[in-house]
């Protein structure tokens, strides 16, 4: 209202008595739009004119003129006064959050030997928004992660507060944040849920209540509020525009409350309107005491402005311009000898072009026929050199103590229940995956338990009874596959899709444990809940009773086993379609090695072995997983309990009579028979010690008295010598026929008590007679396997003994 005043809102702000470069020294409240008819009086009178510039442009007398963000004023006689001056003295407060930001002689080179930072040195406080410009590949993005602290610098230092980023980073945590270029957001989420469950990761001592109440304060500063129940959707099936998600990303970071901010390349992808949003918002964090870093790609007029300082970067990573922004324009005009170099914005709109900035970094010589060649005027050590001789000195007063945290991280247990509920709720919100991943199993399980339901023929009619179909086996072998198919793909792409995200928690030190347990609590319950439906629907079509227990316990642990291998595969590979390759070459092997479709003795020699499971079926999941199915399917049904000791017993005793005896008749006759060639009495031999000692260690009640002493005279035994071992192997027959006949009596025994109607009815519905033939090796014509001069039972083997001599 007076000369000399600046008055907003009707209230005084500030005289500007002594003003001079810095005009509001005395201004207090914070302001983004100054309407200067007062100032243009105080231009008049202190400088003795009557022509004031605003943006390059004279302004009329009698006329109010908008100072905007960006915005310069001068005299024909004073210097130019930024924006930023004037600004920085009206935000200035006490209250404010000391900072020191120190870049110091920070020099990187690729590991390749390849320069990426030449010596970097900068210095600045808070409150200022600094912008990185440059070409592709002058080194832009790893210095804004040397700053950050994401590259530790081949030398140099970069330190806050005193504080060296690099050395002591846990004394700033909380301190940095930082915005990539990637898009971080869950996308099966809503806006709102993004930003709380970053909230409810990074934020330690905030109720739930709490929080919601900063995230939706936070969404309304932003202007995200009114979409905050949208889903963010992806990149390809947009329901957000690309500038809300832009803001949303940065919301992310803004909601720890960090001190210093570092966004790469914000508008991006955005639309000219979109991209001054982004801007203007990070403006006003460095306005409200924030210090702000900015990578930027070809910035308009009005972005350009907002920059309190910018920073410059070449080929090779040479710095070559530290300063005000308008004032590198006059720069690199003055240096390339251009005649306007003084003008900084045009003369009629006050626009100006940043990109000539770039045109005349690399402009490039003539040939003698007007052509441009590929040699520039000046090479990025030229304009480095240049740079280091006429670099604008900023001095910050180093500051002490840590700097003030915005946030502490939550337990990680708390975590831990966050990730998981995240990650709940994100594949609840996901329709497609909710429905193909509850219908897979049960929809495999009806197709496989549909056909090969065999139903049998008995008096031309054809009826079905689990006994008698035959394709159980196979049913059983199935049923792990899928399993192990199921929890391969479920898990498969869980970490690859959050790589990103990943990054993102990691630099804010997340627990990576927390993350990794939610991701398997999560993949466990949806495994259990498939083999849940799997077993119902193909034990109920194909009648396998009272095993239900029993098969889902066996058909989750496989799938769990294979949620943990679909995990790895998905930290260890980038892309989705080398993940979707790399299954099946998982699942062949479990097909291959799992001893059903190829027998282990039959593999090649380097993997087979005749005695015993070579270390690669011991290492394949199928092998176990079909094994115990089909052993506790045949051997711990209602039918076979009854019998099973009974069975045991009879079986040793059976292949003891009918196959390890007349064996080893056949040794002894080898080494009696006088035209038996040396060779083979001498392994024939061998295998007899062998087994007379084994037998002799065994039998408690049957002594075979000097028998291994008879048999180490040698090969040129007779008749005479064998009678001991004759009357021993007598002694065991007799024993095993008694055991054969005593086992078939109290078999006998169970039916007649069972009765014959019910024996056949618990046969009929819990027995199956092709399952028992392979459990029991019925169809091989081997009975017994020779190997390093001893005999193994290949017979009955469901029913042998680990922990004993298998046929005794």
């Amino acid at each position: 209202d007076e000369p000399g005043h600046i008055y907003y809102s009707s209230r005084e702000l500030g005289p500007f008595k002594h003003a001079k470069s810095e005009i509001v020294e005395g201004l207090q409240a914070l302001i983004h739009v100054i309407y200067i008819e007062s100032v243009k009086t105080l231009f008049f009178r202190y400088f003795g004119e009557d022509e004031l510039y605003i943006n390059g442009q004279i302004v009329a007398n009698d006329k109010t003129h908008v100072f905007n963000v960006g915005s310069t004023t001068r005299t024909a006689k004073s210097n130019q006064i930024f924006y930023s001056d004037l600004i920085s003295k009206v935000t200035s407060s006490e209250d404010r959050i000391p900072l020191s930001f120190e870049v110091k002689n920070v020099i990187h080179t690729f590991k390749g030997g390849n320069d990426a930072i030449r010596k970097m040195n900068l210095s600045t406080g808070t409150g200022k928004m600094i912008g990185i410009m440059g070409g592709s590949g002058t080194g832009k993005t790893s210095l804004l992660n040397i700053m950050n602290g994401k590259i530790k610098p081949t030398f140099g230092s970069v330190k806050i507060n005193g504080i060296d980023l690099h050395e002591e980073k846990h004394k700033l945590e909380g301190v940095i944040g930082n915005v990539n270029q990637n898009d971080l957001l869950v996308e099966e989420l809503t806006v709102f849920e993004n930003l709380f469950f970053s909230a409810k990761l990074s934020m330690k001592g905030y109720s739930s209540g709490e929080l919601t109440k900063k995230v939706i304060s936070l969404l309304k500063t932003l202007g995200l509020y009114e979409i905050r129940h949208l889903k963010v959707g992806s990149s390809l099936d947009k329901v957000i525009s690309g500038g809300q998600r832009k803001r949303l990303n940065i919301a992310l970071e803004l909601i720890r409350e960090p001190s210093i901010l570092f966004v790469d390349e914000p508008t991006s992808g955005l639309s000219s309107r979109d991209s001054e949003n982004i801007m203007d918002l990070l403006k006003e964090l460095s306005l409200k005491g924030k210090l702000v870093f900015v990578i930027i790609h070809q910035p308009s007029s009005h972005i350009f402005k907002l920059f309190d300082r910018l920073v410059i970067m070449d080929q090779g990573g040479y710095p070559i311009y530290d300063g005000i922004p308008l004032n590198a324009i006059v720069y690199f005009k003055t240096f390339s000898y251009k005649g306007n170099a003084h003008e900084r914005e045009c003369n009629l709109c006050g626009n100006v072009n940043p990109e000539q900035i770039f045109n005349i970094i690399d402009a490039k010589i003539v040939d003698e026929f007007g052509n441009e060649t590929a040699v520039r005027k000046r090479s990025p050590e030229d304009w480095n050199s240049l740079y280091k001789r006429h670099k604008q000195e900023y001095e910050v007063e180093t500051e002490h103590g840590s700097p003030s945290a915005g946030i502490t991280l939550p337990s990680k247990v708390s975590q831990f229940f966050t990730y998981f509920k995240r990650d709940f709720l994100s594949k609840k919100s996901n329709t497609q995956y909710m429905l193909i991943n509850g219908l897979v199993a049960p929809i495999l399980a009806l197709v496989l338990s549909f056909f090969i339901k065999y139903f049998g023929s008995s008096n031309g009619i054809e009826s079905y009874t689990f006994f008698s179909n035959e394709n159980i086996p196979q049913y059983i072998f199935i049923a792990v596959i899928v399993s192990i198919f199921l929890g391969l793909t479920v898990a498969a792409e869980e970490i690859n899709k959050d790589k990103k995200i990943l990054a993102r928690e990691e630099f804010i030190n997340l627990s990576r444990n927390s993350y990794l347990l939610s991701k398997i609590g999560i993949l466990f319950i949806i495994s259990a809940i498939q083999s849940l439906l799997f077993v119902l629907i193909g034990n109920y079509i194909l009648e396998i009773k009272g095993m239900w227990l029993e098969y889902w316990v066996i058909m989750f642990s496989t799938a769990c086993l294979s949620n943990l291998a679909g995990l790895n595969i998905s930290s260890a590979f980038n892309s989705a379609k080398v993940i979707y390759i790399i299954i099946p070459l998982m699942i062949i092997p479990q097909l291959l090695f799992s001893g059903v479709i190829v027998k282990f003795d039959k593999l090649h020699p380097s993997l087979s072995n005749a005695t015993k499971v070579p270390w690669v079926g011991n290492m394949m999941a199928s092998r176990w997983a079909y094994e115990s199915l089909a052993v506790e399917q045949a051997s711990q049904n209602s039918y076979e309990l009854y019998f099973l000791a009974n069975e045991i017993e009879k079986a040793k005793a059976e292949w003891r009579k009918d196959y390890w005896i007349p064996e080893l008749k056949k040794n002894i006759d080898l080494i009696i028979e006088p035209t038996t060639n040396p060779a083979l009495k001498e392994n024939a031999l061998k295998l007899l010690q062998n087994e007379i000692a084994k037998a002799d260690k065994y039998w408690k009640n049957i002594d075979c008295v000097d028998c291994e002493e008879d048999l180490s005279y040698g090969v040129n035994l007779k008749t005479e010598d064998f009678r001991k071992v004759d009357s021993f192997l007598f002694l065991i027959r007799k024993h095993s026929n008694g055991v054969i006949n005593k086992e078939r009596q109290n078999i006998q025994n169970i039916i007649k008590d069972i009765g014959i109607v019910k024996y056949k009815e618990l046969q009929s519905n819990y027995s199956n007679d092709a399952l028992t033939q392979i459990a029991t090796n019925k169809t091989e014509t081997n009975k017994f396997i020779i190997d390093n001069f001893e005999i193994f039972q290949n017979d009955n083997p469901i029913y042998n003994d680990p922990k004993g001599v298998p046929f005794f």
